[in-house]
């Protein structure tokens, strides 16, 4: 096998209004240690005047789903926009037959997205594909740490939180409807969804990870422990990743996110739903 999977884990968080318990929250995982393929899913909260799938706990959860299952049913390919396509195509297939309205005619805010982080390592090399704000952390045996993420993305969210939470309730659902339909229309912005263009803004990047390496692929409610919250850097997440696994960097964080000094007015949501898989580059030789 070339990659193994030390950990993983998934933490349901709130709700986006209140401190409503979740069951299966609006992440997912997954892992296949024999293709060297492994990944994270973070459904977006819903946001939409109604649903269009009761089958699940949200329609957040429902994307997510059904994105890690056709992922895990299908076989990475070496052209890998083309391979994120037909997993965009078959999802997008399911939602038209499951869906309580028509797709095409739904309001753009009610459909369903998510951020993605996926790696395949193969031959040698470690592709990583990835959409929206999941994160990588890559430690090479030297001790170098590499975060993969849209760097971007912290100061913007701030920004816009704070303008948002500034907000009466009707006017911040307002715009957070409106920030989600462009997320389902815009070219540029499109995410993981039902929108066949969430293939075209996907970033691909490939390193040569040497045997040994770790990486730590997370939504972004487990990267908080670095950002925004600063419990830690990205280096010092990595170490105790390594050292101490990752459900305790988890339980270091909920435990922060109770504390009531924290400054809520950057975050939408008090705490967010945590996911991630810790995985080691194996030599073709040990499988």
């Amino acid at each position: 096998m070339p990659i193994s999977v030390k950990e993983s884990i998934n933490w349901p968080g709130a709700g986006l209004t209140a401190d409503t318990p979740k069951v299966t929250g609006d992440d997912r995982f997954g892992f296949d240690e024999s293709a060297g393929t492994a990944w994270v899913l973070d459904g977006a909260t819903d946001l939409g005047p109604f649903r269009l799938f009761n089958q699940f706990e949200s329609d957040a959860a429902w994307i997510a789903e059904f994105l890690n299952r056709e992922l895990m049913s299908h076989p990475p390919k070496s052209d890998l926009r083309a391979y994120f396509g037909d997993i965009l195509a078959a999802v997008r297939k399911r939602a038209e037959k499951k869906s309580q309205v028509d797709i095409e005619t739904a309001p753009r805010e009610t459909w369903p997205i998510a951020s993605g982080m996926w790696m395949w390592h193969t031959d040698d090399v470690t592709s990583f594909v990835r959409s929206g704000d999941c994160v990588a952390l890559i430690r090479t045996p030297d001790g170098k740490t590499e975060v993969l993420t849209k760097h971007e993305q912290s100061d913007l969210e701030a920004r816009t939180s704070r303008e948002l939470n500034a907000m009466s309730p009707e006017d911040r659902m307002a715009g957070l409807r409106k920030i989600r339909a462009t997320q389902n229309t815009d070219p540029q912005h499109v995410l993981l969804g039902l929108s066949p263009q969430g293939v075209d803004t996907l970033v691909i990047e490939t390193r040569n990870l040497p045997e040994g390496s770790h990486i730590l692929i997370m939504s972004d409610g487990l990267w908080r422990i670095v950002d925004p919250y600063g419990m830690m850097s990205a280096e010092q997440m990595m170490d105790e990743a390594l050292s101490d696994g990752v459900e305790h960097l988890a339980r270091l964080m909920r435990k922060f996110e109770k504390a009531e000094s924290q400054d809520a007015a950057a975050r939408i949501k008090k705490s967010d739903d945590a996911c991630g898989v810790l995985i080691e580059i194996r030599s073709l030789l040990a499988s």
